[in-house]
């Protein structure tokens, strides 16, 4: 019996494909808004996904371009770079695997903070020069 961390399988193999076939039907249609939805909805479900991935079975022929919308967006993403074999089953090829970064439930934007840090600093100067 396996543990399912949300509420379809994250494994891999077969279950990771029939998770991203499903996310692909759950978002149906081939507009920009649809493949970002599937792409996102990949990653925060799948916890990652590749390009060859993407194009498969999220019919994203161009997933570099759509993860570049997303963080246009304000989504943090993270690109890291491995070598997986082909479909051919030929030599690895060098492939991004994109992350999607969680956002903090609650917290501030590091800019946000540092803008009230300085407000905090310069509003204690005024005190003490009054």
């Amino acid at each position: 019996m396996t543990e399912k961390v949300t509420g379809r399988d994250r494994g891999d193999g077969a279950t990771r494909k029939s998770l991203l076939q499903q996310i692909h039907a759950d978002f149906p249609g081939n507009g920009c808004d649809a493949q970002r939805a599937r792409l996102q909805a990949a990653m925060r479900e799948a916890g990652w996904v590749t390009t060859t991935e993407a194009r498969l079975y999220l019919e994203i022929m161009n997933p570099a371009q759509r993860i570049c919308e997303l963080r246009d967006q304000g989504e943090q993403i993270d690109t890291a770079w491995t070598a997986e074999p082909s479909e051919a089953g030929r030599a690895p090829h060098r492939m991004a695997r994109y992350v999607l970064i969680p956002k903090q439930a609650g917290g501030i934007d590091p800019e946000v903070a540092g803008l009230l840090v300085l407000a905090a600093v310069a509003g204690l100067l005024l005190v003490g020069v009054a």
